[in-house]
């Protein structure tokens, strides 16, 4: 009686760390896929901010719109703590010792996708000044919260 307890408590902790890793990579998988749509938005702005393909104010309007949709998520789908689980993120565990800080740098990037939308119709100085400016929120949360 007492093997099959035991056995049976085994099995049943193997299953819950497998729930738990499964769980967890689920959310990693999550917000890695966000920040890669939000990157596929980003992307073109660069290239017109590089003069790699031609300036589109349209084209920035519609991206940074997206972003601005989309950067309000971020905290949201970093709010489980994943750092003591050993599976592979570029997350630093600063995310999560200093959360409030994490989004608000979320909440700037929402701010000024949202500036660069409205910075569209000024011009191509305005709306690149705006990019700049949103560029800077992004790499400020990536050097704080990213591993390189």
């Amino acid at each position: 009686m007492i093997r099959i307890a035991t056995i049976f408590a085994l099995l049943l902790g193997l299953c819950s760390t497998s729930w738990a890793d499964e769980r967890t990579q689920k959310a990693i998988d999550a917000r890695q896929g966000l920040l890669k749509v939000v990157a596929q938005y980003f992307g073109p702005i660069v290239g017109m901010a590089r003069g790699q393909i031609p300036y589109d104010p349209a084209l920035i309007e519609k991206n940074a719109g997206k972003v601005a949709q989309l950067a309000p998520m971020i905290p949201d789908l970093f709010a489980m703590d994943t750092s003591a689980s050993g599976l592979t993120s570029d997350a630093k565990a600063g995310i999560w010792a200093d959360y409030a800080d994490f989004s608000a740098k979320a909440a700037t990037t929402t701010e000024r996708a949202n500036a660069l939308v409205a910075a569209t119709a000024e011009g191509q100085g305005a709306t690149m000044k705006a990019f700049g400016a949103l560029g800077a929120s992004c790499k400020n949360c990536h050097e704080s919260y990213r591993q390189k």
